[in-house]
């Protein structure tokens, strides 16, 4: 992971941390999505590097 995207979920984690309860959820869910998709596309230009 970049550093530029490890200090941007840093700071997105604190901002969630300090929601309310009922709110993290909901808030923690997107930014696990958001990881998903990242290391999903990494994973997709990886792969089509490879078949060159």
């Amino acid at each position: 992971m970049s550093e530029d995207l490890t200090q941007q979920v840093k700071e997105e984690v604190a901002r969630v941390s300090a929601l309310p309860l009922e709110e993290q959820p909901a808030a923690f869910a997107a930014i696990r999505d958001q990881l998903e998709r990242t290391l999903n596309s990494d994973e997709d230009s990886s792969s089509s590097r490879q078949g060159e």
